[in-house]
């Protein structure tokens, strides 16, 4: 009798004590942080891989004392938890032994074990929190994508709305012209014909534009052909001229004569340089208007085509060069971030590269083509 009391007393033992080891194992290798305190808040029992998440070792973190030194003061409700006797994902900013700030998610449970009298489970969640966050960014640049897209639909349903009363304006203008011939040595012809062929180039370069944004709106391949670069800059001039007139812009064009061509999307090309001047001319409304030039420069680099648009605006700081050129970045109040973006995709696809330079005064924008 005697020894079969003896034999299960050590069965019962041995099993505690394989129980503990394993309970000892799991919390030792588990990801999260398990505490017991007692209702004073002071430890009764800290996990031994309490580093994992605090950086501390178990013996610093029982020398704090208190709970509140390591998460903080006002955790949880005490009425609540002994409502409810458990609280679930308290979000909590910590930080850790290095310094650094660490999310923790926080459960904690009312118990009655060895004097501790709450249970405390904390679990790291930095790094998920941190993808949360780019989930939510990604999910608003999507949607602002979306917007867009809608836009271009609108924009290739307008150009086509707008271009037939421009071409009955054109058709009229030609009318007038007609008529003036038949009537020329008439009061006030003279005046009526510099209308008329004002109306009519105005109505051609609408025409153009129209063109263009129809040609921008539909997912079409690049066209790449001999394009002479001089010739461009000299067309993309043009077409800003009036805008540059309004803003009291200086445009200077400094093109190397005799550059070799390169294969690329004239319409494409255009757009990427209109971005920039148009930027460079909304880049100067602060300084007087005597002071206000924008430069475009042409020359031949080693098997390529250099062309930059300087400004002698507000500049951009060194902190937002790195970022000038991701989508949706912007420094302008009412700004969509894009210009840049599909500026430098329009370049890489040319297998060119766009960049910036901030100046002390100004910024000045590259593009680098390869020759034909």
């Amino acid at each position: 009798m005697q020894d079969t009391t003896n034999g299960g007393r050590e069965l019962a033992y041995r099993q505690l004590r394989d129980s503990e080891e394993l309970h000892r194992a799991t919390l030792r290798n588990i990801s999260d942080a398990v505490f017991l305190t007692d209702d004073d808040d002071r430890f009764t029992f800290v996990c031994p891989n309490v580093d994992v998440i605090f950086g501390y070792s178990p013996d610093e973190v029982t020398a704090l004392g208190r709970i509140s030194k390591l998460l903080g003061d006002a955790l949880f409700d005490r009425a609540a938890l002994a409502a409810h006797g458990e609280i679930r994902n308290i979000e909590r900013q910590v930080a850790v032994k290095s310094g650094e700030a660490r999310t923790i998610l926080v459960h904690v449970k009312t118990v009655s074990i060895q004097g501790g009298t709450v249970l405390y489970c904390c679990r790291d969640v930095t790094e998920l929190k941190h993808a949360e966050d780019e989930l939510r960014v990604v999910r608003a640049e999507l949607t602002h994508v979306s917007r867009l897209a809608l836009v271009g639909q609108l924009v290739a349903s307008i150009t086509h709305e707008v271009k037939q009363p421009l071409t009955a304006i054109l058709a009229n203008a030609g009318a007038g012209h007609r008529i003036l011939g038949q009537t020329s040595g008439q009061p006030h012809s003279q005046e009526l014909r510099e209308i008329f062929d004002d109306i009519t180039a105005e109505g051609v370069l609408a025409g153009e534009v129209i063109g263009r944004l129809r040609t921008l709106a539909r997912k079409k391949p690049l066209t790449l052909q001999p394009l002479d670069v001089n010739s461009l800059v000299h067309e993309t001039l043009r077409l800003v001229e009036g805008d540059a007139r309004r803003r009291q812009v200086t445009l200077c064009a400094e093109l190397e004569p005799g550059l070799p061509e390169v294969r690329a999307d004239r319409v494409c090309m255009q757009q990427v340089l209109l971005s920039l001047v148009l930027n460079a001319m909304e880049a100067m409304d602060d300084p007087p208007a005597g002071a206000r030039r924008a430069v475009l420069k042409t020359r031949l680099g080693h098997r390529s085509i250099d062309v930059s648009v300087s400004d002698t605006g507000h500049g951009v700081s060194a902190a937002h060069l790195p970022r000038l050129f991701e989508p949706f970045f912007t420094t302008k109040d009412e700004g969509l971030g894009l210009g840049l973006a599909i500026a430098r995709s329009i370049v890489e696809a040319h297998a060119g590269r766009i960049w910036a330079d901030a100046g002390e005064s100004g910024a000045t924008f590259h593009v680098m083509l390869p020759t034909a």
